[in-house]
C-alpha cells in the first residue's frame, strides 16, 4: 500500500467570518498552491478513478475565544462552536466544488453531492476554541490566527506494495 499524509492550515478569518472562498482569495499564492497541490488535485484524481487511488481530507474548523460581555460561558462556547462548524463546512463545500470542476474537466462524472463521492471522504469537525494558537491573544492579528481551518490529507492506493 502506498500512502501519503499532509497537514496544513489556512487562517486569518475576521471576527465571525466563515466563508472559505473569501479567505482563500486573500491567501498568498504559496498557500493557495499548497491547497491545490496537496488537497484538491489528489482528491480530484482519486474521484476520477485514477489507478485505484483514494483520498480523505479531514477538515477541522477553529474559532477564537469569544469574550463578548454579558454572555454566559455556555453562550460563548455555542458561538465558538457555531463559527468553527461554519468554517469547516464552508471549506469542505469549497473543496467539493473544486474537485467537481477538475473531475468535469477530465471528462469524468461529477458526483451529485458530497455524499455521492466514491473515492474521496471529506469529514469535518468543529473545535471551537479548544486548540488556540494564541491562548491569550495580544492583538487582532493573533485573534485572526486562531480563526482557521486545518486540513489533514491522506491519499492511498491499496493495491500498490
Amino acid at each position: 500500500m502506498t500512502k501519503q499524509t499532509t497537514e496544513f492550515s489556512a487562517g486569518g478569518y475576521g471576527d465571525h467570518e466563515t466563508e472559505f472562498k473569501t479567505l482563500f482569495d486573500t491567501l498568498g499564492s504559496a498557500l493557495q498552491n499548497l491547497i491545490f497541490d496537496e488537497a484538491v488535485t489528489p482528491a480530484a484524481s482519486a474521484e476520477s478513478g485514477s489507478a485505484g487511488q483514494f483520498c480523505a481530507v479531514m477538515i477541522l474548523g477553529h474559532s477564537d475565544r469569544v469574550d463578548t460581555p454579558g454572555l454566559t460561558p455556555e453562550q460563548r462556547r455555542a458561538d465558538e462552536l457555531a463559527a468553527s462548524t461554519s468554517r469547516a463546512e464552508s471549506a469542505r463545500d469549497w473543496l467539493f466544488d473544486q474537485i467537481a470542476e477538475l473531475v468535469l474537466a477530465a471528462g469524468g462524472i461529477v458526483p451529485a453531492d458530497i455524499a455521492s463521492l466514491q473515492n474521496v471522504a471529506l469529514p469535518i469537525a468543529a473545535c471551537g476554541s479548544a486548540d488556540l494558537i494564541h491562548v491569550t491573544p495580544a492583538s487582532p492579528a493573533e485573534r485572526a490566527e486562531n480563526r482557521r481551518v486545518q486540513f489533514f490529507v491522506s491519499t492511498f492506493s491499496p493495491g500498490t506494495p
